[in-house]
């Protein structure tokens, strides 16, 4: 994963800019937080502050820990928060953190990178301290599916594979872990395929873990199929997936 880190370290000057669904996304989650004294929060994924600004003048802490694989992003950000923030440039499967530290744990469109959920989620959970609480946000399977299935037709580029909200739902189902969940889905309208691309260009999000090298023609044929399927009266869609997890971890007395 060490190679995601370097799209996101490129995509810092766009961010705020192109990233308007993940700003969205953060909202969302936001609105489900209460309003609450945290002695230790920790953020996975802060980016560019989409939550974590909105949520740090929301809530009341002694301490907020923003992690993320980009150290560019991190940099920005310490800009915008104060004294209290503390930055740890690291990835999700290897944050320096001891157990039972935080007492919310968030995080906003990240959480997806995660090679292996199944082993990590537990390590993110033994962050929470007993009867601490979470909140995620998850895009999942059925984000892209549009660009996916054009790409599988004309053999041109790949999208990430990512899994089905059952399959976080069942994960976290198994750990002693009280929860509520929803899914969400969300159309973005982009002048043309070729924008599209652009798009998840500017924010990091066009990282896959199969690099199809395609020349023009392969392109046009793209390009063509997907305005032929996927077109509205303003433009191509695309379809985002997102699941909304938030609960408490329980402890030993419940």
């Amino acid at each position: 994963m060490k190679i995601l880190k370097l799209y996101f370290d490129k995509a810092v000057d766009n961010y705020e800019k192109a990233g308007k669904l993940q700003k969205t996304v953060a909202e969302e989650l936001l609105k489900k937080i209460n309003k609450d004294f945290y002695s230790t929060v920790v953020e996975i994924g802060s980016g560019n502050g989409f939550l974590s600004i909105p949520l740090s003048k929301q809530i009341s802490f002694k301490r907020f820990i923003n992690i993320d694989i980009s150290l560019e992003f991190l940099k920005r950000l310490k800009l915008e928060l104060n004294d209290k923030a503390l930055f740890i440039n690291a990835m999700a499967e290897a944050m320096p953190l001891k157990e039972n530290l935080a007492n919310l744990l968030v995080s906003s469109s990240s959480l997806h990178w995660i090679h292996n959920p199944t082993k990590n989620f537990k390590e993110l959970f033994n962050i929470i301290k007993n009867d601490g609480r979470f909140y995620f946000s998850i895009f999942t399977s059925n984000t892209l599916k549009e660009l996916r299935y054009v790409s599988e037709v004309t053999g041109f580029g790949s999208v990430y594979p990512l899994k089905k909200a059952e399959f976080y739902i069942e994960t976290i189902e198994k750990m002693a872990i009280s929860f509520n969940y929803e899914t969400k889905i969300y159309r973005e309208i982009f002048a043309s395929p070729k924008h599209l691309l652009i798009s998840h260009k500017l924010t990091g999000t066009n990282y896959t873990e199969n690099k199809n090298f395609s020349g023009k023609l392969l392109f046009k044929k793209f390009c063509d199929l997907y305005e032929k399927l996927f077109t509205t009266h303003y433009g191509v869609y695309a379809t985002y997936e997102v699941l909304f997890i938030e609960g408490q971890k329980l402890s030993p007395f419940h």
